[in-house]
């Protein structure tokens, strides 16, 4: 009896692995699969092998997504609603608007910890949290300079702690807590990476020629010191993907499966890449009209994007602008480039490792963007959408996205079914046999908001949730029926606020996904009927007006 169960305890777990693979302000259009023409063979041979999605949701900036993608609940109820990031020095009085993962509400991580997974995580986290608990005399200062209308207890500190990764379900992690900061760092910087709870210890193995690209006075004292130097040093997208493959070939030789969640840091800013890669993107933009042009080609050649639909994006603002910002935008998006072929090539690294281990035929790869590209690229890599991070025109939230997994996703599909980025918990959930808790932590968590879509990912049609709702500093939209999408207030805040009355936009994203033709005119009572869906989920969310936050943060709209 003790030799059977001595067996069964080291018996292999046949549930399949997860990589959940994220990139940062990546643009829809950027990847060679979705029309573009940035070099991505890893990524395209990952869905020719697989899936693609032409309309799955972000939360349009990056925090939002995280808290979404981590815990299944609108952003709100964990508290990032409103465009709020994890950054520590900005943090609010507001349950919805906290800035901080909510203890309360449980993390795939620490449900599939709970259900005999491995956990880890490489790259960003950006859900809030510090160790101020372990330095108060030094930290507290700081905390009570940025954190308006708050009090620092002992309860604050310990919260904070229990916001981090290492916390949080993942057994293991190497990872950078905030928002940006340089991608390169040479053996005398100080960084900021932990190895679980501890200051890591970077490797300086790689010599690079470094392209630190900063435009704005702050920019170029924080962010531009790197540039032009050649020296060994640490790269973000290349160190944090080679901690992602030790783990990911330790992880193999035990007999539970994995959860890794790799969040990469690029293509966000500040824009740093190897200047081989620059020169060589600089050179394929001379000519950005082709660029756009070739990009909307691709997407109508590969069935992405509809031939018939017409579009607001990039191609209507190259027209109109002088050499010197073409000049510039030439090696913005140069950069942008190169930072996401090395996303690419490290991608191409975790799936090797997954086939060297004999791993990847049962690990399900899920790859997205947490937004779309972000405003210094002026839409350019959102083509065929309009606007951009943090904005909730498509150009904001919908990003291209990829799932593979040998023998149950179909092959060189496309899915048109609506995803949104809380559906990947109880898709995951379902998957694993994971049961999601009724209690957590010492209180009942929030049901998951978002739904399985395994039958999306099986090949089959699903049916559109019936609202999908985004908030963004004083922006509201929301996506009825997988068709109608209603804007209220779109843009940035200080534009709209500027301007009498409230825009309303509507759009058929049935036959207009380029958002050209605003229907809120001739369609005034369906308007009104999502004007107040909107208005009873932000009452559920317990949304604070942005007026209300720019009072006790005046420089958050900049």
């Amino acid at each position: 009896m003790l030799t059977l169960l001595s067996a069964a305890t080291f018996a292999k777990d046949t549930r399949p692995n997860i990589l959940v693979i994220l990139s940062d302000d990546a643009g829809y259009s950027d990847l060679g699969t979705f029309g573009g023409e940035i070099d991505t063979p890893n990524l395209d041979a990952l869905a020719k092998g697989g899936m693609r999605f032409s309309q799955f949701y972000s939360n349009a900036r990056c925090s939002p997504t995280r808290a979404s993608l981590l815990t299944g609940v609108d952003a709100a109820h964990v508290g990032f609603g409103g465009g709020v990031v994890g950054d520590w020095s900005r943090e609010l009085p507001f349950s919805a608007h906290r800035g901080r993962i909510a203890y309360e509400q449980p993390l795939i991580s620490e449900l599939l910890a709970d259900n005999g997974y491995q956990t880890m995580m490489v790259g960003k986290w950006h859900l809030g949290g510090s160790y101020i608990k372990n330095d108060p005399e030094k930290l507290a200062p700081l905390w009570h300079k940025t954190h308006t209308a708050m009090e620092l207890t002992q309860e604050e500190m310990e919260l904070d702690y229990l916001a981090l990764p290492p916390q949080r379900g993942f057994q293991k992690s190497f990872v950078f807590l905030g928002a940006q900061g340089n991608l390169f760092y040479t053996p005398k910087d100080n960084h900021p990476y932990y190895e679980s709870n501890e200051k890591a210890d970077l490797v300086f193995s790689n010599t690079y020629n470094m392209h630190c690209y900063a435009k704005s006075p702050a920019e170029k004292r924080q962010y531009s010191a790197c540039h032009g130097k050649s020296e060994k040093a640490f790269y973000a997208t290349d160190g944090m993907s080679d901690r992602a493959v030790d783990m990911l070939k330790a992880a193999s030789q035990k007999p539970e499966p994995f959860f890794m969640y790799a969040a990469f840091r690029a293509p966000h800013k500040p824009l740093q890449a190897p200047q081989e890669l620059v020169e060589k993107y600089l050179e394929r933009y001379q000519d950005l009209q082709l660029l756009v042009d070739e990009r909307y080609k691709g997407l109508i050649a590969s069935g992405l994007f509809p031939e018939e639909a017409t579009s607001q994006s990039a191609k209507q603002l190259l027209s109109s602008m002088s050499d010197e910002k073409r000049d510039e935008l030439r090696l913005i998006g140069a950069v942008h480039a190169a930072m996401m072929e090395k996303i690419d090539e490290n991608v191409g690294k975790m799936i090797n490792e997954l086939k060297a281990s004999g791993e990847y035929d049962n690990t399900l790869i899920l790859y997205f963007s947490d937004n779309g590209a972000a405003a210094h690229t002026d839409g350019l890599f959102n083509v065929p959408y309009r606007g951009v991070k943090a904005l909730l025109w498509e150009g904001g939230a919908r990003t291209h996205a990829i799932a593979s997994w040998p023998g149950v996703i179909p092959a060189d599909r496309i899915s048109d079914n609506v995803v949104w980025v809380g559906d990947i918990l109880p898709t995951l959930l379902e998957i694993t046999q994971t049961p999601f808790p009724d209690k957590f932590h010492g209180s009942t968590p929030r049901k998951p908001d978002g739904r399985s879509v395994f039958t999306t990912l099986k090949g089959e049609k699903q049916s559109p949730p019936e609202a999908i709702f985004f908030n963004d500093k004083g922006q509201q939209s929301v996506v009825y029926q997988g068709r109608w999408k209603l804007l209220i207030e779109p843009g940035w805040y200080l534009q709209t606020l500027a301007k009498p009355g409230i825009a309303h936009e509507l759009y058929d994203l049935s036959s207009d996904p380029g958002e050209s033709n605003n229907l809120a005119k001739s369609h005034p009572e369906l308007v009104e009927k999502l004007v107040a869906m909107c208005e009873r989920w932000k009452a559920e969310n317990s949304i604070v007006d942005y007026s209300n936050i720019i009072e006790l943060k005046p420089k958050d709209p900049y």
